[in-house]
């Protein structure tokens, strides 16, 4: 029976895996516009569910760091694509350090906005 399931996992992801390779060699730029595609679409789906949970107004905050992701990811992808990746890596490190300087940003606005309604 162990040896029938490693049998299993191997098929699967050999079925999941060689496609996914072939095409990201073949058909690069296809590939990464389909990954990025994606996971864009991720995001806007939590994106939309987060508003629908905590409404508009209140997601402020979310927006924000969401849209500072979503440029740095696709910044990080169009880099990639056209071939400077020395620049995507520090387009990576950017957006981190704009989403970390706006976390502490919207932590303190919040806290300003919550102690003058007392």
């Amino acid at each position: 029976m162990f040896i029938f399931l490693i049998f299993a996992c191997a098929l699967l992801t050999s079925l999941v895996i060689f496609p996914l390779y072939f095409c990201a060699t073949t058909f690069s730029n296809i590939y990464s516009f389909t990954v990025t595609f994606l996971i864009a679409a991720f995001f806007l789906f939590i994106f939309i569910k987060q508003i629908k949970k905590h409404g508009a107004k209140s997601s402020i905050s979310f927006i924000t760091k969401f849209l500072i992701v979503m440029a740095g990811f696709s910044s990080f992808f169009a880099l990639v694509i056209i071939g400077k990746r020395f620049f995507a890596i520090l387009a990576i490190f950017a957006a981190a350090a704009l989403y970390f300087l706006a976390s502490k940003i919207l932590k303190l606005k919040t806290t300003e906005l919550s102690s003058e309604n007392f």
